[in-house]
């Protein structure tokens, strides 16, 4: 009974680390941005937030407080001791010349603590080192070298699907539309490939066209992103070892963020 138990466990893990975290981007003009991240059932990151019933319910929690804000100062206005009767001349200028001698009374005793030689006391903490430059060419090396190589793998092992790029380029006129139509092909062309480069792209759409017919250049895009749960854990710890080898490994690094410590 106690191997089942077991074998069930190990298999509802193993499947939980084959299972995948779902990110949906998708984006039209003028900037219509809408993003869900999601892991099974559990919406983890959701753009716009607020749906239409949230809205009304912020609206309704709104107008509760500002009622409850009405009926406090309407409380407090029946309970004034004072019937809302200002203050003596007399007890204003009182106020005033105290307020006024405060500032007086801070520096003599400022004065006082600096003591007959005039110095500002000293202050117990230890001055901290500041970084040169070298030290933070350490500090980018090591980072790059912990997270270079297992970045490259997360990013391609990421599978994006059902990717599309739609580009409708306008211009003042026909020419201009034109000269526009051309730059935004290249630009668009190049930044496909360097994803194509970076990720798994499944089967991407890529379309521009040249409206002669409007001034405005407008964009849609739209992706879904998948990333396994052992992909990613496997990332963390991949850069974990690799930033405590370079670290103990480095005495310029270490050096480094031992003057962050401090």
């Amino acid at each position: 009974m106690g191997w089942i138990i077991a074998g069930a466990v190990v298999a509802v893990i193993l499947i939980l680390l084959m299972t995948s975290v779902k990110v949906r981007f998708d984006y039209s003009d003028p900037g219509e941005l809408r993003l869900k991240i999601s892991w099974l059932f559990v919406t983890l990151v959701r753009i716009p937030a607020k749906t239409k019933k949230q809205k009304r319910r912020d609206k309704k929690a709104e107008k509760d407080v500002k009622s409850s804000a009405k009926a406090a100062a309407e409380l407090e206005k029946s309970e004034d001791p004072g019937g809302g009767r200002t203050a003596d001349p007399q007890t204003l200028n009182e106020r005033k010349s105290a307020e006024q001698n405060k500032p007086q009374e801070t520096q003599k005793s400022q004065k006082t603590e600096r003591g007959k030689s005039g110095k500002p006391p000293k202050s117990d903490k230890p001055k901290s080192q500041k970084l040169t430059l070298s030290d933070i060419f350490a500090l980018v090396k090591l980072v790059w070298d912990s997270l270079g190589k297992p970045l490259k793998r997360l990013l391609k092992a990421t599978r994006v699907t059902g990717f599309r790029l739609d580009i409708s380029v306008g211009g003042d006129d026909a020419a201009d539309a034109a000269i526009k139509f051309g730059k935004t092909n290249i630009a668009a062309g190049a930044a496909l490939a360097f994803l194509d480069g970076c990720f798994t792209l499944k089967d991407p759409k890529f379309n521009v066209t040249c409206n002669f017919q409007s001034e405005e250049t407008r964009t849609e895009c739209g992706f879904t992103a998948r990333l396994t749960v052992i992909a990613a854990l496997a990332f963390l710890f991949c850069v974990a070892g690799r930033l405590i080898r370079n670290y103990m490994s480095r005495k310029d690094a270490a050096a480094a963020v031992d003057k962050l410590r401090k």
